[in-house]
């Protein structure tokens, strides 16, 4: 835990301790990038923006440029993008991420990268997320670079083409909350991984749902299987939609509203009352 107090014309400063972390939910791919085993995204920058102030620059954990593969941090696994830095006590209202460039890797072709597209909007990522530096206490920020929602797959004449539109979920560590649950062995389709679809309200179009992430689960060889969705927002509603069968269009097997109520600040919702789904 470190804390330092400074001065500027005999007023005196205070400042907290922030660290910055990244990483991914186990994201359900578009189609197309079934057999991925890396996604590099290369970041040259990480500031914040403190109120009524300008824009302030982080240290990084690695010199810039500097390539994460989000794909190695998923499943409540993070790492490191700001190491712990102090920052002067006041209110930060925005976050934001710059891009240098983005590419891809196939199993069946370990040796070659394919690029990933980001239009120029994307290649400087702003997210509004208000925290207060106000406490001795470290302040953990968590970001959720959702690969189910960023990564665009098309087909130009036969040749995919990828693209990436940031979507970031940010929240502080000790403040996420968490939907778990298992899946009985056999509840899954063989050859078939379950596809997980959470909703979250669309704040734009009141009393209506938009689409907050993709997960899929594989079989985990014990029965049963658990999985769990993590770094969400506390006090929030969310629906929960599970697909045991997605590679037929047969329907939803099981859904589950959570309510504001039950996902309270750093607690863990269980769905189906803690029973194997």
């Amino acid at each position: 835990m470190i804390t330092a107090c400074g001065s500027i014309g005999g007023s005196p400063i205070s400042y907290g301790e922030v660290v910055v972390h990244i990483t991914d939910a186990n994201p359900l791919l578009p189609e197309g990038v079934g057999n991925v085993t890396n996604l590099f995204i290369t970041f040259t920058g990480i500031s914040v923006l403190k109120s009524g102030g300008d824009w302030i620059s982080l240290p990084m954990a690695e010199d810039p440029p500097y390539a994460i593969d989000l794909l190695q941090f998923i499943n409540r696994n993070t790492t490191e993008i700001v190491p712990p830095f102090l920052l002067e006590y006041g209110k930060y209202t925005q976050m934001r991420l710059k891009i240098e460039s983005a590419k891809i890797r196939f199993d069946d072709d370990p040796n070659t990268d394919s690029p990933v597209i980001i239009p120029p909007a994307y290649l400087k990522t702003d997210e509004n997320f208000n925290f207060d530096v106000n406490e001795p206490r470290p302040i953990d920020i968590i970001i959720d670079f959702d690969l189910s929602q960023s990564l665009i797959v098309t087909d130009s004449f036969g040749k995919p083409l990828y693209k990436l539109n940031p979507v970031l979920h940010i929240v502080r560590a000790t403040e996420a909350a968490t939907i778990t649950g298992e899946i009985d062995k056999g509840s899954f389709i063989l050859g078939q991984n379950v596809k997980m679809t959470v909703y979250a309200p669309n704040p734009y179009f009141p009393g209506t749902y938009k689409e907050y992430t993709k997960i899929e689960i594989s079989d985990s060889g014990t029965d049963p299987t658990e999985f769990g969705i993590y770094w969400l927002a506390p006090n929030q509603v969310y629906s929960v939609e599970i697909d045991f069968d997605p590679d037929l269009d047969n329907g939803i097997e099981f859904s589950e509203n959570v309510s504001s109520y039950d996902l309270k600040s750093g607690k863990t919702w269980y769905l189906n009352s803690g029973t194997p789904i």
